[in-house]
């Protein structure tokens, strides 16, 4: 089996950026990882082994964005 990935890359409203990736390995499990950074790039939250319970890569993958999504959003920034 041939590896295949996703990513998704967004900053929201409120400066926080999200980073979320779905992989498929070659014995057919997923991996995930889920980012959320601060405006200054500072780890909100990195969780590298979420678990979505019996979603395919892109759905797990919406998933993923929805769970970051969130997370970042609910981060007060401060103002330039």
């Amino acid at each position: 089996m041939t590896e295949r990935h996703l990513e998704h890359k967004e900053t929201l409203s409120n400066g926080c950026s999200i980073v979320v990736k779905a992989e498929i390995l070659r014995d057919g499990s997923l991996k995930m990882f889920i980012g959320v950074y601060r405006p200054d790039g500072v780890p909100v939250s990195e969780d590298h082994d979420p678990r979505p319970h019996l979603l395919d890569m892109e759905a797990a993958l919406d998933w993923g964005v929805d769970v970051a999504k969130g997370i970042g959003n609910g981060q007060r920034t401060l103002g330039p």
